[in-house]
């Protein structure tokens, strides 16, 4: 039943983020012709200073996501009822926060916005950011039950008719006006009706969280929430430092515009990492269950495989990246929107550095490991701001972008996997980054054989160069993959999920057809 809820998500969440990829691009690609990089830049620019409300949330989320796995999985209604309670409670608080912090944080905009051109109506602009943002936490309670139950997928129809709808609805507006306001206007009023249809959806899947009865959650589970929030709360902050400051040093020492020009790239890359989290993110759903009911051997077992799962996605997303991501912003939006090659090669790095500690984070927040390296994104926080500020005088934005490298290699790179292993599976962590340079050899090992080929059968037409190095980083990195870990516990154990998968689904394919026949 695990493994089917997994299936479920990865392929639904798939085919999704399939279709949004595809609109992003043309969204992307009308929004600059219309606006121009500027507003580019504002949107940016404001997106990172909100999210600064991260930090109000404190962890709360995580937290009470993780305190619902065992009731759910021994269908614990009151337990489930007083969790969902208290994380509604806590949210609606949080919500009149935003409220107050946006409001003070109103006046320093300016102060952020280098070398730009007046944009107009920002005020107004500001406001419709921030009710997005205060709608997200109205029912953010709903959407950590449905996933805690690994059913994530019921909504994902949903949203996947609404955002298509909000994208079409924008790129039309655009057109006609080019009016800034007008598209995010229409992208609050259907993001609302997407939390109304989805907080309804999740009401008929669990009527019993609508009872009027007052239910409190044990002692025990508040005082481990409280430990956990404080702790996430240094988490928060230091990711804030670490992923949410870049847009605001771009904006402050380049320009506001240079802000949309790097934007295009993260949302490349933001795409891509997009179309992968399902695949790591639908395994992520079943391992709260898997931790809260296995052993430590099963638990660290199946951890080996999401660990080779992940590195194959990344490594093979890099190598795409590496030999696409500037030919296409060429192709797609002009040569005028490249930055330099030296960027390009430190946003794959980070890129590489943050996919490739998604394993590995996963098994921490699902153990409820929080505690143990409150005080370390802090530390990286620290590292990842001076380091920019430092290196961007030498190497501008390129500069910026190094600084996160520095810091998640002098923390997060060797703390989340030390605490996993010794706190989850009781293992020496020196196994871990072994592997670690295994599969980091092996990636640049791919990259520079695909790339060589590429460059070697390079043709002249745009598209058709895209198309041919596209079928390229497909087909020799996974031969290489395949040739070298063939013999590995990892890809025998993986390979015979995905046989006994496909098995499944032709199963259930004649089973569909005899149906039919009848």
């Amino acid at each position: 039943m695990r493994t089917e809820h997994s299936l479920k998500n990865i392929t639904i969440s798939i085919f999704s983020q399939v279709v949004i990829v595809l609109l992003g691009f043309l969204s992307r690609k009308v929004f600059l012709d219309s606006l121009g990089a500027n507003y580019l830049g504002v949107n940016g620019l404001l997106t990172n200073v909100l999210s600064i409300m991260a930090l109000v949330e404190g962890g709360i989320g995580i937290s009470i996501v993780y305190n619902l796995y065992k009731p759910l999985a021994e269908n614990d209604r009151n337990k489930i009822i007083a969790l969902v309670q208290l994380y509604k409670k806590a949210y609606g608080i949080l919500a009149i926060l935003i409220l107050i912090i946006s409001i003070v944080l109103y006046p320093f905009l300016g102060n952020l916005m280098k070398d730009s051109s007046p944009v107009s109506y920002l005020s107004i602009i500001y406001i419709l950011f921030v009710a997005k943002n205060m709608i997200s936490y109205l029912n953010a309670h709903k959407w950590s039950l449905i996933n805690a139950d690994q059913r994530g997928y019921m909504l994902a129809r949903t949203n996947l008719i609404i955002q298509i709808i909000t994208m079409i609805a924008r790129i039309i507006l655009l057109l006609l006006t080019q009016n800034y306001i007008l598209y995010l206007v229409v992208e609050l009023l259907f993001f609302a009706l997407q939390n109304i249809i989805n907080g309804r959806i999740v009401n008929k899947r669990y009527p019993y969280i609508k009872t009027k009865v007052k239910y409190s959650a044990d002692k025990e589970t508040i005082d481990r929430l409280v430990i956990n929030v404080k702790a996430m709360f240094l988490h928060n902050i230091g990711g804030y430092l670490v992923f949410g400051t870049d847009n605001i040093l771009i904006s402050t020492f380049v320009n506001v515009a240079t802000v949309g020009i790097y934007s295009n790239y993260t949302m490349i890359t933001q795409q891509v990492s997009a179309l992968v989290k399902p695949i790591l993110g639908g395994i992520g759903d079943s391992v709260g269950n898997l931790i809260a009911t296995e052993s430590k051997e099963k638990n660290y077992s199946v951890f080996k495989v999401s660990y080779l799962v992940n590195f194959w996605l990344y490594a093979l997303c890099v190598v795409f990246l590496y030999n696409l991501l500037e030919p296409f912003i060429s192709w797609w939006l002009g040569k005028q929107y490249l930055l330099n090659h030296l960027t390009l090669i430190f946003i794959l790095v980070n890129f590489y550095l943050d996919g490739m500690r998604t394993a590995i984070s996963t098994y921490k927040n699902k153990a409820g490991l929080f505690v143990q390296d409150k005080y370390a994104p802090l530390i990286e926080g620290g590292i990842n701001l001076i380091s920019s500020i430092i290196l961007v005088k030498y190497y501008g934005i390129a500069g910026i972008i190094m600084g996160t490298t520095i810091s998640t290699i002098a923390t997060v790179l060797w703390t989340q996997p030390y605490i996993v292993y010794k706190h989850l599976f009781k293992e020496p962590v020196l196994t871990y980054f072994i592997k670690y340079l295994f599969y980091l050899g092996l990636t640049i090992f791919a990259c520079f054989v695909t790339t060589s080929i590429c460059d070697y059968l390079d043709v002249g037409t745009k598209f058709i160069s895209l198309v041919i190095r596209g079928i390229i980083c497909l087909i020799i990195p996974n031969i290489l993959f395949v040739l070298i870990l063939y013999k590995t516990n990892e890809f025998k154990y993986f390979n015979g999920l995905v046989n006994l998968t496909l098995t499944r689904v032709k199963m259930k394919f004649k089973k569909t057809k005899y149906e039919y026949d009848l």
